[in-house]
């Protein structure tokens, strides 16, 4: 089997939030698809918050803020609302079978995202990247661990792509 068909069902993904408390919601989403011809697209969207996810103050953490750079202000004026960022998201990514570096908390995001905009994901789960990149025996530029992430969505899932792609090259 080559890389190219393995490529053609995954879909990495990644989702900054307002923080990691239990009042925290998504501010970013965004993905990156492994091309038959190695190349990487990706993209990603600001999420505008619907007011039910900022009722509480602790939903919003400066903390998160400088880690991301994303600010309010920025979901506010840039940011789509969640039924336009899902219906972008699932054209992009279609029936891919979906990897995360964080599933957990990405899971609960995407699903919180997904409620919002009245779209089901059904029995779609999202799988463990580090995972799968460390089942790849290689271990090529990266060491055996993923570089470091840059928390912002879409450098993030280009990055996981990338440590795939390498390792799967290698592996042939």
């Amino acid at each position: 089997m080559t890389a190219t068909v393995r490529f053609q069902r995954i879909a990495f993904i990644d989702l900054e939030a307002s923080g990691l408390g239990s009042a925290s919601f998504p501010t970013e989403i965004g993905w990156a698809i492994i091309r038959e011809d190695g190349s990487i697209d990706s993209a990603s969207f600001l999420i505008r918050p619907p007011s039910k996810w900022t009722v509480y103050e602790n939903a919003w953490s400066p903390a998160s803020e400088q880690l991301t750079g994303i600010t309010r202000e920025m979901l506010e004026q840039n940011g789509l609302p969640p039924a336009e960022v899902m219906t972008r998201f699932l054209q992009a990514v279609g029936d891919q079978e979906l990897f995360s570096d964080a599933p957990d908390f990405d899971g609960h995001w995407l699903g919180m995202l997904a409620y919002a905009a009245g779209t089901s994901l059904g029995a779609r789960t999202i799988g463990d990247a580090t995972t799968l990149v460390g089942k790849l025996s290689a271990e090529r530029d990266f060491g055996g661990e993923l570089p470091p992430a840059r928390h912002r969505a879409e450098p993030d899932a280009r990055r996981l792509a990338l440590a795939f792609a390498c390792k799967a090259q290698d592996r042939e």
